[in-house]
């Protein structure tokens, strides 16, 4: 089996499906929609929901002990901690109203991270080595935080932009400081994407490199590294969008709170 070559190259209608999104499919930057990265993320998306349903019948078992965790280690048991520890990431950089926003972020990261590993299984390919992946990432949390800087703020999202300090006098600069402060946001879904896509590449050209030459004990450093490196870019593509949340949700809770009373 060679670099192009995977396991999804052998599901019945490959062919069809590689020549129809060649055709029609959209991409971005020029780069081409390719079958092996959608069938892959279509893999992703059928190991999470196996994993949701073994999580969700395991609970189902425990019925009111649902909230102690299981004796040993088990799948629900790392999935709880990992995620524990997430939510309490989000609630220290988004604040209180975190929980809004969490199941979005979990999501990302989970798909994120078993993307990530899934190219250290000899024979596929993560579908986050693609372009067009990571970039529809990137763009999901760019209109995901700016929908609910909106919904938060109102017009004072946009102002915001034009006046980040927020006084009379900073009016002044808005015509300077209002295309920065775009051409910033803009900017972030390619930054997102490009970080993304180009560790995935470079750490999965290595470990088939390894593979290629000796592929045997030799590999096992790299794959090791590979799993650390899957694992610290979701970590960062999962903190930068909760950055880019609590930044545009900012007051929100205490604005709302303060309507309240």
């Amino acid at each position: 089996m060679d670099h192009e070559t995977t396991w999804l190259n052998y599901l019945p209608g490959y062919a069809a499906t590689e020549t129809f999104l060649r055709k029609f499919g959209l991409g971005v930057l020029g780069h081409p929609a390719e079958a092996q990265h959608v069938l892959a993320a279509l893999l992703v998306a059928l190991i999470m929901g196996m994993l949701a349903i073994v999580v969700r019948r395991d609970m189902g078992r425990a019925g009111e002990n649902a909230v102690v965790p299981n004796p040993g280690i088990s799948l629900r048991n790392l999935l709880e901690v990992v995620l524990e520890a997430l939510y309490q990431q989000s609630r220290q950089i988004i604040g209180p109203d975190c929980a809004r926003y969490f199941p979005v972020l979990a999501t990302f990261g989970l798909f994120i991270f078993v993307s990530n590993c899934l190219g250290l299984i000899p024979g596929f390919k993560p579908p986050t080595d693609n372009w067009n992946t990571t970039f529809a990432c990137g763009l999901l949390v760019f209109f995901y935080y700016n929908y609910h800087g909106l919904r938060t703020h109102g017009f004072g999202h946009l102002a915001h932009m034009a006046n980040p300090v927020g006084q009379r006098w900073g009016w002044l600069l808005a015509p300077l400081m209002f295309p920065i402060e775009l051409i910033s946001h803009c900017a972030r879904p390619l930054s997102l994407g490009v970080r993304l896509a180009a560790n995935m590449l470079g750490d999965h050209a290595v470990l088939m490199g390894f593979l290629g030459l000796v592929p045997i004990l030799v590999p096992l450093p790299f794959m090791v590294l590979g799993l650390m490196v899957a694992a610290v870019q979701t970590l960062v593509f999962v903190l930068l969008s909760m950055v880019y949340i609590g930044m545009a949700t900012a007051g929100g809770h205490d604005a709302q709170a303060d309507h309240g009373h």
